[in-house]
């Protein structure tokens, strides 16, 4: 003789509706219409299934059992054991009630601060090779080799950059007319020296090069003009900062 255990037999005297409302109540939900709610299903179908006014099939009993950590079999027929079946999951809570989440974003070693010897007239400084420090990278500089940064000298480039700000370069960006760019010249003597200049690009042909200052001092030219074959870099201003 099969022996029944007395909790499958407790089980299948009750209705549908009877488990129904148990499985609701152990899952937490205190009224039908909270349950309605959750399910996403009208108020008065549910109460009908919960109270035996009308009976449910199979794809209802799949829907209330997902909810409510049991078995559609447990649901339909009493078989089965309700505690099988995998926890209620937790009514969801109002996204205002999420903790906030930050973006991590990858760190670089950033980009190098040319150190500089600061100059005479036209806003002329001096690029000694030194790295002064290191500032962040900016997106359109991320793996270009050679991109470099130096400090602003002068106010012969106001109110376009202003001196103690920060700009930074891109030595493999092409050169157009009316680019912003620093411009390292070689001695008049042939020797090491290199003068360099913040300024705004006008032309470049075999013999001549010119630029053009915004706020020339008082004596200065807007226009600048230095011999093609003294001109050792002309490198492209793409990112300005006040750091």
């Amino acid at each position: 003789m099969i022996s029944v255990k007395t909790s499958d037999k407790v089980a299948a005297m009750t209705t549908m509706g009877d488990r129904l409302r148990t499985a609701r109540e152990k899952a937490g939900y205190t009224s039908a219409q909270k349950a309605a709610d959750a399910l996403g299903v009208s108020a008065s179908t549910y109460r009908a299934h919960e109270n035996g006014q009308n009976e449910f099939g199979p794809i209802e009993a799949e829907r209330y059992a997902k909810r409510f950590g049991t078995t559609a079999a447990h649901l339909l027929t009493g078989g089965g054991m309700a505690e099988e079946a995998a926890p209620a999951p937790v009514p969801p809570r109002p996204n205002a009630s999420f903790p906030p989440r930050y973006e991590q974003f990858p760190r670089t070693n950033g980009v190098p601060v040319l150190g500089q010897v600061v100059g005479g007239p036209n806003g002329r400084f001096m690029l000694n090779g030194q790295e002064a420090g290191r500032v962040f990278c900016p997106p359109m500089l991320e793996n270009v080799d050679g991109a470099y940064a130096v400090r602003v000298y002068g106010t012969s480039m106001e109110p376009r950059y202003f001196a103690g700000e920060t700009i930074w370069l891109n030595p493999k960006e092409p050169i157009r007319t009316g680019d912003f760019v620093v411009v390292q010249v070689l001695g008049e003597n042939d020797d090491e020296t290199r003068d360099s200049y913040i300024k705004q690009f006008v032309s470049r042909s075999n013999s001549v090069l010119r630029l053009r200052q915004l706020n020339p001092d008082e004596g200065e030219s807007e226009m600048l003009e230095f011999p093609a074959k003294r001109v050792f870099s002309v490198h492209k201003i793409v990112f300005q900062a006040s750091l």
